[in-house]
């Protein structure tokens, strides 16, 4: 029952991705799309140093340790929020969710069955590969009249 907390939180995580997008699709039809990207990292770092300044048990000394490809997170994350502003208008929200959702659970799905950056490794089986396929069809359902 406690790893339902987990699969929670995600879903609360998801709903706020679902949040974010229109919001920062509204903030660069003002500020422009670049622009907008920047102001939501800039936002998200200043809540993330206050946060690490007053409950940060780590270590950032560590940082010049770490190997090159795990800072491309921020890069990773700076081309999805950017990319997230420009879809939004373009093909709705609804669609670039579940877009979202059919390129991460794909990409998941690789990831769990090699154990790709030290994931534990958890094999594919059908029951997964037909919820991605499920989620490419209900790509076609929510957009493919277009």
């Amino acid at each position: 029952m406690q790893q339902w907390i987990y699969v929670g939180m995600m879903i609360f995580a998801g709903v706020m991705i679902g949040l974010q997008s229109p919001i920062n699709a509204a903030l660069s039809k003002k500020v422009g799309i670049y622009e907008s990207a920047m102001i939501s990292f800039s936002m998200g770092t200043t809540v993330l140093m206050v946060i690490v300044a007053f409950f940060g048990k780590g270590n950032l000394r560590e940082v010049v340790n770490v190997p090159w490809w795990q800072f491309m997170g921020g890069l990773l994350g700076a081309i999805f929020v950017t990319t997230i502003i420009v879809g939004v208008p373009k093909v709705g929200v609804t669609t670039v969710m579940v877009a979202v959702l059919a390129g991460q659970l794909s990409t998941g799905l690789l990831i769990d069955q090699f154990g790709w950056f030290g994931v534990a490794p958890r094999p594919i089986d059908w029951q997964k590969v037909a919820g991605v396929v499920l989620l490419f069809v209900a790509i076609l359902l929510i957009f493919g009249k277009k």
